[in-house]
């Protein structure tokens, strides 16, 4: 079963491609369980959480996706 997290994960993917930008996350790289996520130049942390509305809005405008 998916959780919100791995939702939001393909979304971030869906976006990137759809505005020709590689993406990659590195669950390995994070402190703890977070991943790092790479969208063309730019990088951020995902939180092991779940992500909220207000944190996922954040995170794509840190992405450049938002």
């Amino acid at each position: 079963m998916a959780t919100k997290r791995d939702r939001f994960i393909s979304e971030l993917r869906a976006e990137a491609e759809a505005r020709n930008l590689p993406f990659r996350v590195a669950y390995g790289r994070g402190k703890g369980g977070h991943a790092m996520v790479y969208v063309g130049d730019r990088l951020t942390t995902l939180p092991s959480r779940e992500i909220d509305p207000k944190t996922g809005r954040k995170i794509k405008k840190q992405l450049g996706l938002g």
